[in-house]
Protein backbone atom coordinates (compact mmCIF):
# COMPACT_ATOMS: atom_id res chain seq x y z
CA UNK A 1 0.00 0.00 0.00
CA UNK A 2 2.59 2.44 1.03
CA UNK A 3 4.67 1.35 -1.63
CA UNK A 4 1.61 2.13 -4.37
CA UNK A 5 1.57 5.56 -2.45
CA UNK A 6 5.31 6.12 -3.21
CA UNK A 7 4.86 5.05 -6.60
CA UNK A 8 1.91 7.44 -7.54
CA UNK A 9 3.85 10.44 -5.88
CA UNK A 10 6.93 9.77 -7.57
CA UNK A 11 6.36 8.65 -10.94
CA UNK A 12 6.50 5.18 -12.74
CA UNK A 13 9.72 3.43 -11.12
CA UNK A 14 11.99 5.85 -11.56
CA UNK A 15 12.11 7.50 -8.01
CA UNK A 16 12.93 10.78 -8.81
CA UNK A 17 11.70 13.73 -6.54
CA UNK A 18 9.35 16.09 -7.41
CA UNK A 19 11.11 19.24 -9.08
CA UNK A 20 11.09 22.52 -7.42
CA UNK A 21 11.48 25.67 -8.52
CA UNK A 22 15.52 27.59 -8.99
CA UNK A 23 17.55 27.07 -5.41
CA UNK A 24 20.54 29.15 -4.49
CA UNK A 25 23.58 26.83 -4.43
CA UNK A 26 26.31 28.59 -1.66
CA UNK A 27 29.68 29.63 -2.87
CA UNK A 28 32.55 27.87 -1.94
CA UNK A 29 36.08 28.17 -3.11
CA UNK A 30 36.53 26.46 -6.50
CA UNK A 31 32.63 26.66 -6.99
CA UNK A 32 30.66 29.24 -8.98
CA UNK A 33 27.72 30.77 -7.44
CA UNK A 34 25.02 32.19 -8.18
CA UNK A 35 26.03 35.79 -10.51
CA UNK A 36 24.76 38.75 -8.29
CA UNK A 37 22.84 41.51 -10.36
CA UNK A 38 24.46 44.48 -11.74
CA UNK A 39 22.56 46.72 -8.71
CA UNK A 40 24.02 44.07 -6.07
CA UNK A 41 27.75 44.24 -7.09
CA UNK A 42 30.14 46.33 -4.98
CA UNK A 43 31.84 48.77 -7.60
CA UNK A 44 35.68 47.51 -8.15
CA UNK A 45 38.46 49.46 -7.13
CA UNK A 46 40.32 51.08 -10.32
CA UNK A 47 43.71 49.33 -10.89
CA UNK A 48 46.73 51.55 -10.89
CA UNK A 49 48.59 52.60 -13.73
CA UNK A 50 51.91 50.14 -13.56
CA UNK A 51 55.50 52.25 -12.93
CA UNK A 52 57.36 52.67 -16.08
CA UNK A 53 60.33 49.72 -15.76
CA UNK A 54 63.49 51.47 -17.00
CA UNK A 55 66.42 48.79 -17.30
CA UNK A 56 70.39 49.84 -17.39
CA UNK A 57 72.45 47.94 -19.00
CA UNK A 58 76.52 48.25 -17.13
CA UNK A 59 79.54 47.23 -16.74
CA UNK A 60 83.28 47.73 -16.94
CA UNK A 61 85.60 48.29 -19.32
CA UNK A 62 87.54 45.15 -18.99
CA UNK A 63 85.21 42.99 -19.49
CA UNK A 64 82.88 44.88 -22.22
CA UNK A 65 84.99 47.30 -24.02
CA UNK A 66 83.53 50.70 -25.63
CA UNK A 67 83.47 49.12 -29.02
CA UNK A 68 81.09 46.01 -28.11
CA UNK A 69 78.92 48.68 -26.35
CA UNK A 70 78.20 51.09 -29.70
CA UNK A 71 78.20 48.07 -31.92
CA UNK A 72 75.37 46.83 -28.66
CA UNK A 73 73.41 50.16 -28.89
CA UNK A 74 73.63 51.10 -32.83
CA UNK A 75 72.69 47.61 -34.18
CA UNK A 76 69.21 47.95 -31.46
CA UNK A 77 68.83 51.12 -31.93
CA UNK A 78 68.42 51.91 -28.67
CA UNK A 79 67.37 55.49 -27.09
CA UNK A 80 69.56 56.42 -23.66
CA UNK A 81 72.17 58.04 -21.77
CA UNK A 82 75.82 56.24 -21.75
CA UNK A 83 77.68 57.39 -18.62
CA UNK A 84 81.27 56.63 -18.31
CA UNK A 85 83.42 56.87 -15.93
CA UNK A 86 87.14 56.33 -15.19
CA UNK A 87 89.89 57.86 -14.08
CA UNK A 88 90.62 60.34 -17.12
CA UNK A 89 86.76 61.64 -15.56
CA UNK A 90 83.45 61.16 -16.60
CA UNK A 91 81.69 61.55 -19.86
CA UNK A 92 78.18 61.53 -21.01
CA UNK A 93 76.60 60.65 -24.56
CA UNK A 94 73.53 60.48 -25.71
CA UNK A 95 71.76 58.24 -28.34
CA UNK A 96 68.75 58.65 -30.14
CA UNK A 97 67.58 55.54 -32.36
CA UNK A 98 70.87 54.13 -32.17
CA UNK A 99 72.42 57.78 -33.76
CA UNK A 100 75.02 59.65 -31.31
CA UNK A 101 73.28 62.94 -30.72
CA UNK A 102 76.02 64.31 -28.51
CA UNK A 103 79.38 63.48 -26.38
CA UNK A 104 80.48 65.94 -23.64
CA UNK A 105 82.85 65.39 -20.58
CA UNK A 106 80.05 65.32 -17.45
CA UNK A 107 80.15 68.90 -15.55
CA UNK A 108 77.74 70.68 -12.81
CA UNK A 109 76.25 73.12 -16.16
CA UNK A 110 75.08 70.87 -18.93
CA UNK A 111 76.59 73.12 -21.71
CA UNK A 112 79.78 73.86 -19.87
CA UNK A 113 82.32 71.63 -21.83
CA UNK A 114 80.45 72.85 -25.34
CA UNK A 115 81.22 76.58 -24.45
CA UNK A 116 85.02 75.80 -23.23
CA UNK A 117 85.07 74.43 -26.74
CA UNK A 118 83.53 77.76 -28.38
CA UNK A 119 86.35 79.35 -26.88
CA UNK A 120 89.34 77.47 -27.53
CA UNK A 121 88.85 77.15 -31.20
CA UNK A 122 88.69 80.81 -30.81
CA UNK A 123 85.19 81.48 -31.75
CA UNK A 124 84.39 83.89 -28.95
CA UNK A 125 86.77 85.71 -27.09
CA UNK A 126 86.66 84.36 -23.59
CA UNK A 127 86.44 88.11 -21.87
CA UNK A 128 82.94 87.86 -24.12
CA UNK A 129 81.93 84.77 -22.63
CA UNK A 130 82.07 86.35 -19.28
CA UNK A 131 80.17 88.89 -20.11
CA UNK A 132 77.22 87.13 -21.36
CA UNK A 133 77.59 84.77 -18.23
CA UNK A 134 77.38 87.35 -15.74
CA UNK A 135 74.12 88.76 -17.54
CA UNK A 136 72.04 85.58 -17.37
CA UNK A 137 68.90 85.95 -16.80
CA UNK A 138 66.20 83.35 -15.84
CA UNK A 139 67.36 79.66 -16.97
CA UNK A 140 68.43 80.45 -20.35
CA UNK A 141 71.83 78.17 -21.22
CA UNK A 142 74.72 80.08 -21.89
CA UNK A 143 74.73 79.01 -25.71
CA UNK A 144 71.72 80.13 -26.45
CA UNK A 145 72.94 83.71 -25.29
CA UNK A 146 75.90 83.32 -27.43
CA UNK A 147 73.84 82.70 -30.50
CA UNK A 148 70.88 85.01 -29.67
CA UNK A 149 73.99 87.63 -29.32
CA UNK A 150 74.90 87.04 -33.20
CA UNK A 151 78.40 85.80 -31.57
CA UNK A 152 77.25 82.40 -33.26
CA UNK A 153 75.17 81.10 -35.95
CA UNK A 154 73.27 77.76 -35.71
CA UNK A 155 75.96 76.29 -38.47
CA UNK A 156 78.86 76.98 -36.98
CA UNK A 157 77.36 76.40 -33.71
CA UNK A 158 76.60 72.65 -34.82
CA UNK A 159 80.18 72.38 -35.95
CA UNK A 160 81.72 72.89 -32.97
CA UNK A 161 79.15 70.64 -31.05
CA UNK A 162 80.48 67.42 -33.93
CA UNK A 163 84.03 68.67 -33.04
CA UNK A 164 83.48 67.93 -29.17
CA UNK A 165 81.53 64.94 -30.02
CA UNK A 166 84.33 63.56 -31.89
CA UNK A 167 87.40 64.40 -29.88
CA UNK A 168 85.18 63.06 -26.41
CA UNK A 169 84.60 59.58 -28.38
CA UNK A 170 88.36 59.82 -29.69
CA UNK A 171 89.45 60.17 -26.21
CA UNK A 172 87.10 57.31 -24.77
CA UNK A 173 88.02 53.96 -27.75
CA UNK A 174 91.95 54.85 -26.03
CA UNK A 175 90.83 54.20 -22.11
CA UNK A 176 91.76 51.07 -21.05
CA UNK A 177 89.67 51.00 -17.72
CA UNK A 178 86.45 52.43 -16.67
CA UNK A 179 82.82 51.31 -15.90
CA UNK A 180 79.69 52.55 -17.91
CA UNK A 181 76.14 52.58 -17.29
CA UNK A 182 73.37 52.97 -19.70
CA UNK A 183 69.81 54.59 -18.73
CA UNK A 184 66.85 53.99 -21.76
CA UNK A 185 65.25 57.10 -21.47
CA UNK A 186 63.71 60.27 -23.87
CA UNK A 187 66.55 62.19 -25.32
CA UNK A 188 65.47 65.91 -26.21
CA UNK A 189 67.35 67.14 -29.42
CA UNK A 190 67.14 69.32 -32.10
CA UNK A 191 69.05 67.71 -34.97
CA UNK A 192 67.01 66.33 -37.83
CA UNK A 193 67.61 62.67 -37.80
CA UNK A 194 70.14 62.66 -40.90
CA UNK A 195 72.14 65.06 -38.96
CA UNK A 196 72.43 61.94 -36.29
CA UNK A 197 76.28 60.24 -36.13
CA UNK A 198 75.62 56.84 -36.37
CA UNK A 199 76.96 55.00 -33.59
CA UNK A 200 78.65 51.78 -35.78
CA UNK A 201 80.16 54.89 -38.37
CA UNK A 202 81.34 56.61 -35.09
CA UNK A 203 82.79 53.23 -33.87
CA UNK A 204 84.55 52.27 -37.05
CA UNK A 205 86.46 55.82 -37.40
CA UNK A 206 87.33 56.22 -33.85
CA UNK A 207 89.02 51.99 -34.50
CA UNK A 208 91.04 53.60 -37.29
CA UNK A 209 91.95 56.45 -35.99
CA UNK A 210 93.20 54.72 -32.81
CA UNK A 211 95.55 52.75 -35.09
CA UNK A 212 96.64 55.29 -36.89
CA UNK A 213 97.35 57.55 -33.46
CA UNK A 214 99.36 54.20 -32.53
CA UNK A 215 101.75 54.48 -35.99
CA UNK A 216 103.30 57.70 -35.53
CA UNK A 217 102.74 57.92 -31.93
CA UNK A 218 106.55 58.36 -31.29
CA UNK A 219 106.68 61.09 -32.93
CA UNK A 220 103.99 62.83 -30.89
CA UNK A 221 104.96 66.34 -29.68
CA UNK A 222 104.06 67.62 -26.34
CA UNK A 223 101.26 69.53 -25.95
CA UNK A 224 103.24 72.67 -24.75
CA UNK A 225 106.07 72.68 -27.48
CA UNK A 226 106.26 75.56 -29.77
CA UNK A 227 106.98 75.18 -33.44
CA UNK A 228 108.31 77.55 -36.39
CA UNK A 229 107.97 77.65 -39.84
CA UNK A 230 110.88 77.16 -42.04
CA UNK A 231 110.09 78.46 -45.48
CA UNK A 232 106.78 80.09 -46.72
CA UNK A 233 104.04 78.04 -48.11
CA UNK A 234 104.68 78.58 -51.38
CA UNK A 235 107.55 76.78 -50.99
CA UNK A 236 105.87 73.98 -49.23
CA UNK A 237 102.88 73.55 -51.78
CA UNK A 238 105.66 73.13 -54.52
CA UNK A 239 107.89 70.60 -52.46
CA UNK A 240 107.16 67.01 -52.19
CA UNK A 241 105.94 67.05 -48.41
CA UNK A 242 103.48 69.37 -49.61
CA UNK A 243 102.38 67.22 -52.88
CA UNK A 244 102.74 63.81 -50.33
CA UNK A 245 100.10 64.94 -47.34
CA UNK A 246 97.07 63.52 -46.27
CA UNK A 247 94.57 65.66 -46.64
CA UNK A 248 96.77 69.35 -48.36
CA UNK A 249 93.96 71.85 -47.41
CA UNK A 250 94.21 70.60 -43.47
CA UNK A 251 98.15 70.68 -43.95
CA UNK A 252 97.93 73.98 -45.02
CA UNK A 253 95.66 75.34 -42.48
CA UNK A 254 97.82 74.09 -40.01
CA UNK A 255 101.27 74.94 -41.50
CA UNK A 256 99.95 78.67 -41.45
CA UNK A 257 98.64 78.38 -37.79
CA UNK A 258 102.36 77.68 -36.68
CA UNK A 259 104.10 80.97 -36.08
CA UNK A 260 107.18 80.89 -33.08
CA UNK A 261 104.32 81.56 -30.49
CA UNK A 262 101.40 79.21 -30.41
CA UNK A 263 102.24 75.86 -28.82
CA UNK A 264 100.65 72.49 -30.15
CA UNK A 265 98.09 72.19 -28.03
CA UNK A 266 96.57 75.75 -29.10
CA UNK A 267 97.27 75.04 -33.08
CA UNK A 268 95.26 72.17 -32.59
CA UNK A 269 92.17 73.96 -31.05
CA UNK A 270 92.56 76.45 -33.76
CA UNK A 271 92.39 74.34 -36.73
CA UNK A 272 89.50 72.51 -35.68
CA UNK A 273 90.59 69.43 -36.93
CA UNK A 274 90.77 67.48 -33.44
CA UNK A 275 93.62 65.93 -31.81
CA UNK A 276 94.33 62.90 -34.31
CA UNK A 277 94.07 65.44 -37.69
CA UNK A 278 95.99 68.10 -35.97
CA UNK A 279 98.53 65.95 -34.55
CA UNK A 280 99.38 63.77 -37.42
CA UNK A 281 99.64 67.02 -39.44
CA UNK A 282 102.06 68.17 -37.10
CA UNK A 283 104.11 65.11 -37.47
CA UNK A 284 104.31 65.12 -41.03
CA UNK A 285 105.35 68.70 -41.55
CA UNK A 286 107.83 67.96 -38.08
CA UNK A 287 109.26 64.55 -40.57
CA UNK A 288 109.57 66.93 -43.82
CA UNK A 289 111.67 69.39 -41.94
CA UNK A 290 109.41 72.35 -42.71
CA UNK A 291 108.56 73.59 -39.38
CA UNK A 292 110.98 72.91 -36.11
CA UNK A 293 110.74 73.46 -32.37
CA UNK A 294 111.50 76.80 -30.53
CA UNK A 295 111.21 76.62 -26.95
CA UNK A 296 108.45 75.49 -24.14
CA UNK A 297 105.68 77.43 -23.47
CA UNK A 298 105.66 79.27 -19.90
CA UNK A 299 103.31 75.91 -18.15
CA UNK A 300 105.77 73.44 -20.24
CA UNK A 301 106.45 70.99 -17.60
CA UNK A 302 109.98 70.06 -15.63
CA UNK A 303 111.05 67.27 -18.14
CA UNK A 304 110.59 69.96 -21.14
CA UNK A 305 111.62 72.81 -19.07
CA UNK A 306 115.39 70.95 -17.88
CA UNK A 307 115.36 69.76 -22.13
CA UNK A 308 115.27 74.03 -23.39
CA UNK A 309 118.00 74.47 -20.92
CA UNK A 310 119.78 71.91 -21.84
CA UNK A 311 119.50 72.97 -25.26
CA UNK A 312 120.92 76.50 -24.29
CA UNK A 313 123.06 75.58 -22.62
CA UNK A 314 125.08 73.23 -25.03
CA UNK A 315 124.69 76.29 -27.61
CA UNK A 316 126.48 78.52 -25.48
CA UNK A 317 128.81 75.64 -24.99
CA UNK A 318 129.40 75.61 -28.87
CA UNK A 319 130.03 79.27 -29.18
CA UNK A 320 132.65 79.46 -26.03
CA UNK A 321 134.79 76.90 -27.02
CA UNK A 322 136.80 78.38 -29.78
CA UNK A 323 138.12 81.48 -26.56
CA UNK A 324 138.39 78.45 -24.71
CA UNK A 325 140.83 76.91 -27.02
CA UNK A 326 142.63 79.73 -27.89
CA UNK A 327 143.09 80.93 -24.57
CA UNK A 328 145.03 77.41 -23.70
CA UNK A 329 147.04 77.75 -27.17
CA UNK A 330 147.97 81.19 -25.94
CA UNK A 331 149.20 79.95 -22.76
CA UNK A 332 150.89 77.55 -24.24
CA UNK A 333 152.85 79.66 -26.59
CA UNK A 334 153.30 82.24 -24.06
CA UNK A 335 155.14 79.49 -21.88
CA UNK A 336 157.34 77.80 -24.79
CA UNK A 337 158.31 81.42 -25.65
CA UNK A 338 159.12 82.22 -21.94
CA UNK A 339 161.98 79.30 -21.98
CA UNK A 340 163.34 80.26 -25.59
CA UNK A 341 164.70 83.32 -25.57
CA UNK A 342 165.95 83.91 -29.10
CA UNK A 343 163.25 82.23 -31.83
CA UNK A 344 161.05 84.58 -32.06
CA UNK A 345 160.40 83.80 -35.42
CA UNK A 346 159.04 80.37 -33.92
CA UNK A 347 157.20 82.12 -31.34
CA UNK A 348 155.24 84.07 -33.78
CA UNK A 349 154.46 81.94 -35.83
CA UNK A 350 152.92 79.40 -33.22
CA UNK A 351 151.06 82.23 -31.97
CA UNK A 352 149.95 82.98 -35.62
CA UNK A 353 149.01 79.54 -36.00
CA UNK A 354 146.99 79.50 -33.04
CA UNK A 355 145.11 82.51 -34.39
CA UNK A 356 144.55 81.23 -37.30
CA UNK A 357 143.09 77.47 -35.76
CA UNK A 358 140.93 79.58 -33.46
CA UNK A 359 139.15 82.19 -35.89
CA UNK A 360 138.90 79.17 -38.33
CA UNK A 361 137.02 77.59 -35.92
CA UNK A 362 135.31 80.61 -34.12
CA UNK A 363 133.87 81.60 -37.75
CA UNK A 364 132.81 77.47 -38.37
CA UNK A 365 130.70 77.89 -35.24
CA UNK A 366 128.95 80.73 -36.10
CA UNK A 367 128.04 79.85 -39.48
CA UNK A 368 126.31 76.99 -38.06
CA UNK A 369 124.68 79.04 -35.51
CA UNK A 370 123.28 81.22 -38.46
CA UNK A 371 122.08 77.96 -40.06
CA UNK A 372 120.67 77.07 -36.84
CA UNK A 373 118.56 80.33 -36.22
CA UNK A 374 117.77 81.39 -39.87
CA UNK A 375 117.63 78.32 -41.72
CA UNK A 376 119.72 78.88 -44.39
CA UNK A 377 123.31 78.91 -44.81
CA UNK A 378 124.95 82.46 -45.46
CA UNK A 379 126.63 83.50 -48.19
CA UNK A 380 129.99 85.04 -46.89
CA UNK A 381 131.67 85.92 -43.63
CA UNK A 382 130.37 89.29 -44.13
CA UNK A 383 126.59 88.08 -43.63
CA UNK A 384 127.43 86.45 -41.10
CA UNK A 385 129.19 88.98 -38.65
CA UNK A 386 126.11 91.01 -39.67
CA UNK A 387 124.04 88.75 -38.13
CA UNK A 388 125.84 88.58 -34.69
CA UNK A 389 125.79 91.84 -34.43
CA UNK A 390 129.11 93.26 -34.55
CA UNK A 391 132.26 92.31 -36.77
CA UNK A 392 134.67 90.00 -35.40
CA UNK A 393 137.13 92.13 -33.05
CA UNK A 394 140.65 90.03 -33.56
CA UNK A 395 140.09 90.55 -37.50
CA UNK A 396 140.36 93.66 -39.47
CA UNK A 397 138.10 93.33 -42.90
CA UNK A 398 140.68 92.67 -44.82
CA UNK A 399 142.09 89.55 -42.83
CA UNK A 400 138.56 88.51 -42.62
CA UNK A 401 138.18 88.27 -46.00
CA UNK A 402 140.69 86.34 -46.08
CA UNK A 403 139.34 83.25 -44.82
CA UNK A 404 137.44 81.02 -47.52
CA UNK A 405 133.74 79.57 -47.61
CA UNK A 406 133.93 76.29 -49.30
CA UNK A 407 130.95 75.43 -51.10
CA UNK A 408 130.48 71.55 -49.94
CA UNK A 409 127.00 69.42 -50.91
CA UNK A 410 126.62 69.40 -46.77
CA UNK A 411 127.07 72.88 -46.71
CA UNK A 412 129.48 76.07 -46.60
CA UNK A 413 132.62 75.26 -44.84
CA UNK A 414 135.06 77.96 -43.38
CA UNK A 415 138.68 77.56 -44.70
CA UNK A 416 141.81 79.01 -43.18
CA UNK A 417 143.46 81.69 -45.43
CA UNK A 418 146.80 80.15 -47.38
CA UNK A 419 149.75 80.69 -45.68
CA UNK A 420 151.14 81.45 -48.72
CA UNK A 421 148.92 84.38 -49.37
CA UNK A 422 148.76 87.87 -48.32
CA UNK A 423 145.94 88.47 -45.78
CA UNK A 424 145.05 92.00 -46.86
CA UNK A 425 144.86 90.92 -50.26
CA UNK A 426 142.87 87.56 -50.31
CA UNK A 427 138.93 87.88 -51.32
CA UNK A 428 136.37 85.44 -49.30
CA UNK A 429 135.82 82.73 -52.28
CA UNK A 430 132.07 82.58 -52.35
Amino acid sequence: MRAARRRRRGGSGSGQRRRRGPHRVRGSRGCAGRVPSAAGRAPRRARAPEPLVTIALHGNLRDFGMGEVFQLIGQQRKTGVLEVRGEQGDVELRFDAGGVVSAAPSAERPDAALVEMIARCGVVPRDRLAELERGAEGETSLVARIVAAGLLDTEALREVEDLLTRETIFDLLRWQDGSFRFVSQPIEHHRPPERLLGAEQVLMDGLRMVDEWHAFAADLPAEHVVFRRRGSLEEYRLSAAGRAAPSAADAERVFMLIDGRSNVRRVIDLSRLGTFGAMRTLVHLARAGWIEPVRASRDATGRGSAAVLASETRRRAALAAPFALLVVLAALAWSRGAHEPEPLAIRASALEQARTRMETTRWRSLLLAHRLATGRWAGGLDEVAQWAGAPSPALTRSERGAYHVGRRAEGPVVLAPDPSSDPASSRSDL
